[in-house]
């Protein structure tokens, strides 16, 4: 657990610091993002029932100016939307980098608000659901767009 909460200090720094002193964000940036991946793929936590006060709205926004201002060069790229289809002319569709990780840092912050101000199960529960239905799909293309930059 402590190791997921480390993960997350670490790329949420990205969308609430404009100015991320590293010398190479973008290799950085993909070992947190398969960190996350491995941590979502072994999440395990009991279901809490405690009826917690509801987090902040995280700004989408300021969030995505941090993450420009850390990634000047990310923008959009062109995608396979159906991989398993084996046509000729397969349908594409169009990706943005900035929005991955802004998507994926606004959710993981609220996992991390979580953590601090209701409890361990109820933010792996967050955990779990907002990477099932939302930031697993931005991850996984996030780091194939990643990959394919270096080559």
């Amino acid at each position: 657990m402590s190791e997921l909460r480390k993960l997350i200090d670490q790329i949420t720094e990205f969308g609430i610091n404009p100015k991320v002193e590293l010398t190479d964000k973008v290799d950085v940036l993909k070992k947190l993002l398969v960190g996350i991946y491995s941590e979502f793929l072994k999440t395990e936590f009991e279901f809490d029932e405690t009826d917690y006060e509801d987090e902040p709205d995280f700004d989408y926004k300021k969030i995505l100016e941090n993450v420009k201002a850390n990634f000047p060069d990310f923008g959009w790229y062109s995608s396979v939307l159906d991989s398993n289809k084996m046509e000729p002319n397969v349908e594409i569709g169009i990706g943005d980098e900035l929005d991955d990780l802004t998507d994926i840092i606004k959710d993981l912050l609220v996992v991390k608000w979580k953590m601090e101000n209701t409890s361990m199960d109820d933010a792996l529960w967050q955990f779990q659901f907002s990477m099932q239905s939302h930031s697993e799909q931005h991850l996984v293309d996030l780091i194939k767009r990643l990959k394919e930059r270096n080559e």
